[in-house]
């Protein structure tokens, strides 16, 4: 599913369109294989520190309870995006060239709206690449292991 679609089908939904004053902080996916579809997104929606998760696939639009996200959530505008989840995606595949067990998708503004792409290979160890939304230039790649050394 594209992230377009995702983000009209929540925007339609009437729970949503109750969330005065909240906006789109983010936007997740996970899959396991770079050539995998993509089926449901995580849209979380945001306003004075509180936040709410939209799941959003072909069936249907699930919204949660209300929470507090994990850290501060920029506000930055998702539908900004010109470089596409798949674009952003197959950048990343061709830099890495290990197997890879899990990979996160995640569109979120830092210093300018980003997909961070992050690449989980059988080893554990997580290769994470920030690409700009909107050239689809890499601006940040960093590895990290996900095993804790004794």
């Amino acid at each position: 599913m594209e992230l377009k679609t995702a983000i009209e089908k929540a925007k339609n939904d009437e729970t949503i369109k109750k969330l005065d004053g909240y906006f789109l902080g983010s936007c997740f996916a996970c899959i396991k294989k770079a050539k995998d579809p993509i089926n449901e997104w995580t849209l979380l929606f945001c306003k004075d520190g509180k936040a709410v998760d939209c799941f959003v696939n072909d069936g249907s639009v699930t919204i949660s309870k209300e929470t507090r996200p994990l850290k501060d959530v920029k506000q930055g505008n998702p539908e900004e995006a010109t470089v596409t989840a798949e674009t952003a995606l197959k950048l990343a595949d061709s830099k890495h060239k290990k197997p890879t067990a899990n990979i996160l998708i995640t569109l979120h503004q830092k210093d300018a709206l980003v997909w961070t792409i992050t690449m989980i290979d059988m080893t554990m160890t997580a290769t994470s690449y920030d690409i700009d939304a909107k050239t689809g230039n890499i601006v940040k790649e960093e590895t990290t292991s996900l095993i804790r050394q004794i």
